[in-house]
């Protein structure tokens, strides 16, 4: 099995119909051209050194060329690592130096984020996209290649330390299809796609070419730019995260007549944006449930006007079990099986099947489920906090300290007093010039506000002012 056999096939089916629109560069592939790409880039590699077993990153933004450059590696039988341009140079040395990376695909311009681990000079293969040379400080595990290993990423470690999640294509393949059943993506949709590939690959842009649908790459993120782009190419399936969907609904703009789907993922939903989206475009915004470990195992697709706040029904190639976690009926911990899901983690090395109980895996997230099947996620077991025996999530701190008029962006986490007890405290963003306030005066104002409106061991004990706030490369809160 390989990814790129799905692709090939479906460019020898439909050759002419278009692949890639890339509305910034105004240019259009179509399926054709988009092979012979690859199948050109692929030879390049090949000439490079580049062959089956192959370890490589990919560190390159969002482009045709990295679609090209990932089905290109594919088509060799190489492993490809995706490296974020988001990620902090620290992060990218960490992972070079924690995965048996051969090469990285970048471009000339970043070449200098690796000096620390490059073993000899790059190599230009075409329009200043180099292949690096990495010098390998550690083997594969053993079993690494025996799982036709296609995609190799590190998850995003908010909460600790981030771990290496290996999918083999044979997994990648099922996660697709279970996903496609319900979404029923085809050659008649244009996909507008503004997520970074980096984090969203195996269950979105795969599918999409494996399904003959249309990728429109945004000539910006302005939501006025994303709407026209949206219009002009005739979208019918919008994926983007919450943040997306808040510059659209700013626009003020109220049609976009060809649109059938729109996805909401990487972060919660908010019932404003969802109802104020809906509003304007006449089209709910569905939320996803996107796991690394699992794929797509739920889609709001049944009923998202009036459950928006939902990651809707499971899809019909999972199973879910919900298990007591002793936080009560609505805090129960969410575990899941079924196909595509992840092959092994990397760094320890554990095989799924000795991790999985009876082949369920714990999500680590936590919920309840309505009783017409709808799952409702409440927050992550490891982000709780845990004050002598009550537990309570740092959202409902973070709600709270954000309707402080000084404040416009908040992080709550738990702090070490001992080894058995924790106390919360928070990272604080300021609305204007924060160095003009009396930090003293404005903590105290807001140890005050939160003491009106939460349970006293909720309280935030130590607030400390911060110019931003640390998050991952995928956009998530640090809470460690």
């Amino acid at each position: 099995m390989n990814i790129f056999n799905n692709f090939r096939e479906r460019a020898i089916q439909q050759p002419d119909h278009p692949a890639i629109i890339d509305s910034g560069a105004k240019k259009e592939y179509t399926y054709a051209q988009l092979l012979e790409e690859v199948e050109l880039k692929a030879e390049l590699l090949s000439r490079a050194g580049v062959q089956k077993g192959t370890c490589l990153g990919i560190h390159l933004s969002n482009s045709p060329d990295y679609i090209i450059m990932s089905y290109a590696a594919w088509r060799l039988g190489v492993c490809i690592v995706p490296i974020a341009n988001e990620m902090a140079l620290d992060e990218k040395v960490f992972l070079c130096r924690n995965i048996a990376l051969d090469a990285i695909i970048c471009l000339e311009q970043g070449i200098g984020a690796f000096s620390q681990v490059q073993r000899d000079e790059s190599k230009n293969l075409y329009n200043r996209v180099h292949i690096v040379p990495i010098s390998r400080s550690r083997e594969h595990p053993e079993g690494f290649s025996k799982i036709n290993p296609a995609f190799l990423r590190f998850t995003s470690g908010t909460t600790g330390q981030a771990k290496g999640v290996v999918i083999s294509h044979e997994s990648i393949n099922e996660r697709i299809q279970a996903a496609n059943r319900v979404l029923k993506i085809g050659p008649g949709d244009r996909v507008m796609w503004l997520l970074s590939m980096a984090y969203h690959f195996t269950v979105s842009i795969v599918s999409y070419l494996s399904s003959g649908a249309t990728i429109v790459l945004s000539s910006g993120f302005m939501g006025e730019i994303i709407i026209r782009n949206m219009k002009n190419i005739k979208c019918t399936i919008i994926y983007a995260s919450p943040t997306h969907y808040q510059l659209m609904n700013n626009t003020g703009a109220t049609e976009l007549p060809d649109l059938r789907l729109a996805i909401s993922t990487t972060s919660g939903l908010s019932p404003k944006i969802s109802e104020e989206f809906c509003k304007l475009f006449n089209v709910p915004l569905s939320q996803a449930y996107g796991i690394i470990e699992v794929g797509l195992p739920f889609i709001n697709l049944d009923n998202p006007r009036d459950k928006g706040s939902s990651v809707g029904r499971l899809l019909p190639d999972y199973e879910i079990l919900l298990e007591d976690s002793g936080l009560g009926e609505n805090l129960k911990n969410i575990k899941l099986r079924g196909k595509g899901f992840f092959d092994a983690y990397y760094e320890p090395w554990i095989p799924r099947q000795e991790l999985l109980k009876n082949g369920w895996f714990d999500t680590g997230d936590l919920g309840v489920m309505d009783e017409e099947g709808f799952l409702f996620i409440k927050g992550r077991s490891k982000e709780m906090i845990n004050i002598a025996g009550m537990k309570f999530f740092p959202y409902e701190v973070e709600d709270v300290l954000l309707k402080h008029p000084a404040v416009k962006e908040a992080c709550v986490f738990p702090h070490a007093k001992s080894q058995f007890e924790e106390l919360p405290y928070a990272y604080i963003v300021m609305h204007g010039d924060a160095a003009s306030v009396n930090k003293e005066e404005i903590e105290n104002e807001l140890t005050e506000h939160c003491a009106r409106h939460l349970s006293n061991y909720k309280v935030p004990r130590k607030i400390i002012f911060v110019d931003k706030l640390k998050r991952t490369a995928s956009g998530k809160l640090i809470r460690h």
